[in-house]
């Protein structure tokens, strides 16, 4: 039984003629996976789909929501295209440090948002360990 669900695993992952000899082909394979999630970092936004469910990778920079309404201890956040309730994985690519958040609203299009991909309430941006007003971020998460 096993062996069915291995024949039906390999072809999704492209596999296929290299079963006789998997520790030969593994080794390349890695490189390759590596390499090709390296070019999505790179990528402004992309779009990946696992087992039926999509899930977009973004990288960007990201500022503090307005200063003045700090009033807030909760993890939020601005983005231009996520829906309004998305938790979103946002990543500080400086120390690696990660934060989840809501999406609240829609990041307004005007010049002060123009090479910003998401706005963060005042504590996820403290969460994150930012140091600069402007900061490198990776965001993940499904529409």
């Amino acid at each position: 039984m096993p062996e069915p669900d291995d024949e039906i695993k390999q072809p999704e992952a492209t596999t296929t003629t290299a079963a006789p000899s998997a520790s030969a082909n593994t080794t390349p394979a890695t490189p390759v996976s590596t390499a090709s999630a390296s070019e999505r970092v790179d990528e402004k936004a992309t779009e990946t789909e696992v087992a039926g469910v999509k899930k977009m990778l973004e990288s960007g920079m990201a500022e503090m929501i307005d200063a003045k309404s700090n009033d807030t201890n909760k993890y939020l956040a601005l983005h231009k295209t996520a829906p309004v309730g998305t938790i979103m994985q946002v990543k500080n690519t400086m120390n690696g440090e990660v934060v989840y958040v809501r999406v609240i609203g829609k990041l307004p299009d005007t010049g002060a948002n123009d090479k910003v991909v998401v706005r963060l309430s005042k504590k996820a941006y403290q969460k994150l360990g930012a140091v600069d007003q402007r900061f490198r971020v990776e965001l993940s998460y499904m529409p």
